[in-house]
């Protein structure tokens, strides 16, 4: 996550409600504000979960909440353009405007971190793109191509010791494989990402299942997460 903080065009961060999404993202703007103090970061969030700012920040973040601050996601990205940040941070992405803003934003140059509640990245990219209407959306479509850097999904799992585990699986969309979904119809693109994942053993599943094996969860904990028919004796 840090060196996608630094470098990345536009990136997502997944999971159900309660996977820790909101979590995470602070931590990565936490990050960013302690080591890149000059890069200016503006947050649309609905609603404003973690206070970013502290005491001696060089550019304090700018945190606006939906209903309150502004009225929309879509009309917050198109805002946060006009104050030049480097970071823009969107709560959730879950219409055509407010994805068509963020590919906009990406356009021109800016980081942008999104959320959906997704439970794979294959399954995120899919959504994604079935956002945009039919007639634009094979433009679209390389246009997240060419911007999309990193999709994250997490899970929390509760482990034996009585705590919580942040589990996770992600892709990484670099030249190599931006290349190959290239060759393929965009329809197909979540299923292979999906599959390059499930070859790889990368799931949430597999993690899981890791852990099982090796006492860190129960039963009960672990088949929440893994289909009961690949769970081993």
């Amino acid at each position: 996550m840090q060196r996608w903080s630094v470098r990345t065009v536009w990136g997502f961060v997944c999971g159900e409600t309660g996977s820790g999404k909101s979590t995470l993202c602070a931590a990565l703007y936490r990050y960013i504000m302690d080591n890149f103090p000059d890069r200016k970061i503006v947050t649309y969030e609905d609603p404003v979960e973690y206070i970013l700012g502290r005491e001696g920040d060089l550019l304090p973040p700018h945190q606006a909440e939906i209903g309150r601050d502004v009225v929309s996601f879509a009309a917050g990205l198109r805002s946060a353009v006009r104050r030049n940040p480097e970071i823009i941070g969107v709560g959730e992405i879950r219409d055509n405007e407010t994805a068509d803003a963020a590919v906009q934003a990406g356009n021109t140059g800016h980081l942008c971190l999104s959320t959906m509640h997704t439970k794979s990245p294959g399954e995120t990219l899919s959504r994604l793109l079935g956002l945009f209407p039919s007639i634009i959306r094979d433009a679209m479509a390389w246009s997240v191509l060419s911007l999309l850097q990193f999709i994250l999904v997490q899970v929390l799992v509760r482990t034996n010791d009585g705590g919580r585990r942040a589990v996770r699986e992600y892709i990484v969309i670099d030249d190599e494989l931006r290349n190959k979904l290239t060759r393929m119809p965009h329809s197909e693109w979540g299923y292979h990402i999906d599959e390059i994942i499930r070859t790889e053993k990368r799931r949430i599943r597999d993690y899981v299942l890791e852990m099982y094996i090796k006492g860190e969860i129960d039963r009960s904990e672990a088949v929440i997460f893994i289909p009961p028919g690949e769970m081993r004796q």
